[in-house]
């Protein structure tokens, strides 16, 4: 038996099309006969909406969701509490500065301030790798203290900076940082 390995790239290229999960534009019904029973049936037409969807899903989705916390008060790496991406989910926390193979690792640069870095390739489940470097990021502050979290890309980094609405640096930020 030989394993099966997907054509096209992994989604979080950015490259796939709806023929990547099977679309066609010429794909017909067997026999032009369309649905005999829609309730188990699907027909070429369904199907074909469903590869156009997937792969409209597959080229906006985040590459990451990070679930984060500054250590400021004794300074040390964030603590990533949630990593959720189209490589993997980590559930259990992790410090920034000793991440799980696979996963971004991050830096403390000072109060409310950190910067993750993110691997150039990453490989699907089949073993098939695509290269990815950030092209967004957005990040949230959790909690009621208010403020923003601006973020700033360079090449395979993602800067992120916890403040105030005066402008002053916010000490043990939880943010979520979401990174396409």
């Amino acid at each position: 038996m030989t394993a099966i390995i997907p054509t096209g790239a992994p989604a979080w290229t950015r490259q796939t099309s709806h023929t990547d999960y099977g679309g066609n534009v010429n794909k017909r019904n067997y026999m032009g006969q369309g649905v005999v029973n829609a309730l188990t049936d699907v027909g070429a037409e369904d199907f074909c909406r469903a590869c156009s969807d997937l792969a409209a899903v597959a080229r906006t989705a985040p590459m990451w969701v990070i679930t984060y916390l500054c250590s400021d008060s004794v300074p040390a790496a964030p603590t990533i509490e949630v990593a959720d991406g189209m490589t993997g989910v980590r559930l259990l926390s992790y410090v920034g500065d000793a991440a799980p193979t696979g996963f971004p690792s991050a830096a403390r640069n000072g109060t409310g301030d950190v910067t993750f870095t993110f691997s150039a390739s990453y490989s699907d489940d089949y073993g098939v790798a695509g290269a990815w470097v950030p092209k967004t990021a957005d990040a949230g502050l959790h909690g009621a203290t208010g403020g923003a979290a601006p973020c700033v890309i360079s090449g395979s980094t993602v800067r992120v900076r916890a403040i105030s609405h005066a402008g002053a640096a916010i000490s043990d930020a939880r943010v979520t940082l979401e990174v396409g």
